[in-house]
């Protein structure tokens, strides 16, 4: 139940929020105010200087030229896709990889997974064929 305090409860700010009827909790009360920046525990609160919705209409649609300069440039060729962005490799794997001088997907691709994983803590041969999966699907899409 929610309530005003007081006779002129039309000009306070002040409210009370009463539980009356809980299954699990016992009968309690509790004082908020309503603000200008909206429910708090005091009277005295300033409304935030920033504004809530903070964007540009302008970027949230894109122009055809646009799409199809993305559309171009989704066509990367495997020199320039970090490795990063194929599924299943992180941070500290490609620190791993970079360190045997696997710089690049074409590298990953060539790379002989056996070998690899012996060269590499943490990382089987299975594992690093599912890279090499995922990074041939990544380089098709």
């Amino acid at each position: 139940m929610f309530k005003t305090k007081g006779f002129s409860s039309n000009n306070s700010l002040k409210r009370r929020a009463v539980i009356v009827d809980a299954p699990d909790l016992p009968p309690e009360e509790a004082e908020f105010y309503i603000t200008g920046a909206g429910v708090a525990d005091t009277d005295k609160v300033e409304p935030p200087e920033s504004p809530g919705l903070d964007f540009e209409v302008e970027t949230l649609y894109e122009d055809d030229e646009k799409q199809e300069s993305n559309d171009a440039s989704n066509q990367q060729s495997s020199e320039e896709v970090p490795l990063i962005q194929v599924k299943g490799i992180g941070k500290g794997a490609v620190e791993n990889l970079n360190s045997q001088g696997i710089k690049t997907i074409s590298d990953l691709l060539s790379a002989d997974p056996e070998e690899l994983s012996a060269s590499i803590s943490g990382a089987s041969a299975k594992t690093i064929n599912d890279w090499q999966n995922n990074a041939k699907a990544l380089m098709n899409s």
